[in-house]
């Protein structure tokens, strides 16, 4: 199933979303696979796969969309990345995903690789998201006529996503956004928040200048005050210090109530501040991202209801 008409209300309620990254170890694959299996059978719209910087994941992010692709009904997102890679690199890697199954990608321009002095981008690379959307449209293109004949039914064309930052607040930021649907994205997946009037006033900006995306805001769904303090110094985007405080406890039990707490209390925010959804940022881990669903009271039969009455219209499903 393509995702971007959910996102852009089709379903007339809000998505709820998972970003998962692949596992570094064989011993990490088994876990990341229950973790799978717990998460999906929440019956989320989606789940995104990251891709390390420059490539750096590709064999384990490919596994990772094959086996959520392969053993569950739940649409899969990768995350495409175009830093430091040729145009002939980025069409060969989208190949492998379409060819797999995957019709929704994340285009990203990437971070370049830490710690290597002197890296330079590849002079035949794709410079910015914007070109990495018209690339993926230009590869897809190109699939089907190698096939010949019309898109196969249960398909579906692709839904592209971008990226969009709620801290950055100058015109060019804006700007880049607005090239990022001109090339033809569909919706735009939000750095993590934790503050929604931050993402209203994002939506006023886009808005202002003509961007009509979707903007699905991310929520760090994690009770470990360690991962929150290594979000901020990555991205610039503090947490709350009051919810630091309180996950400075030895209490598991405790830490879990405050996460959820703060979590449910900035969703509910979120949505009532109009975002056609939640992306929740799990990091692997299945209990506090379904905590929040729980506390949220969101009516999740609805979600499996959509992709059954899609099936049996013969539509597309994945």
């Amino acid at each position: 199933m393509t995702i971007a008409p959910l996102v852009a209300g089709a379903a007339g309620r809000p998505t709820i979303s998972f970003e998962l990254f692949p596992p570094r170890s064989e011993a990490g694959r088994e876990t990341l696979w229950r973790r799978v299996s717990e998460l999906t059978a929440a019956a989320p719209d989606f789940v995104s796969v990251t891709f390390g910087a420059a490539g750096a994941t590709r064999a384990p992010s490919r596994d990772l969309l094959a086996h959520v692709l392969r053993t569950t009904a739940v649409p899969a997102m990768a995350h495409l990345t175009c830093v430091g890679a040729s145009r002939r690199e980025v069409v060969e890697l989208a190949g492998e995903f379409l060819d797999a199954g995957v019709r929704n990608v994340l285009a990203l321009r990437g971070d370049p690789p830490a710690g290597v002095p002197g890296w330079r981008p590849h002079p035949d690379g794709v410079g910015t998201a914007g070109d990495l959307v018209q690339l993926l449209q230009v590869a897809d293109r190109r699939r089907l006529a190698r096939r010949g004949g019309p898109r196969p039914v249960d398909e579906g064309p692709l839904s592209l996503a971008v990226a969009a930052f709620p801290r950055d607040r100058d015109d060019h930021e804006m700007a880049v956004l607005r090239a990022k649907q001109d090339a033809g994205a569909h919706f735009a997946i939000c750095q993590v928040t934790f503050c929604a009037a931050e993402y209203a006033a994002l939506v006023r900006r886009a808005r202002a200048a003509g961007i009509t995306l979707p903007l699905l805001p991310g929520i760090a769904a994690t009770d470990d005050p360690g991962r929150l303090q290594r979000i901020g110094a990555l991205t610039g985007v503090a947490p709350p210090a009051g919810l630091l405080a309180a996950l400075d406890t030895d209490d598991p039990a405790a830490r879990r109530r405050a996460a959820t707490a703060s979590t449910a209390a900035l969703a509910r925010d979120l949505l009532a501040a109009g975002a056609p959804g939640l992306h929740l940022y799990t990091f692997n881990a299945a209990g506090p991202a379904l905590d929040l669903l729980d506390h949220l009271d969101l009516d999740r039969s609805r979600r499996t209801d959509d992709r059954r009455a899609t099936a049996a219209a013969g539509g597309p499903t994945r």
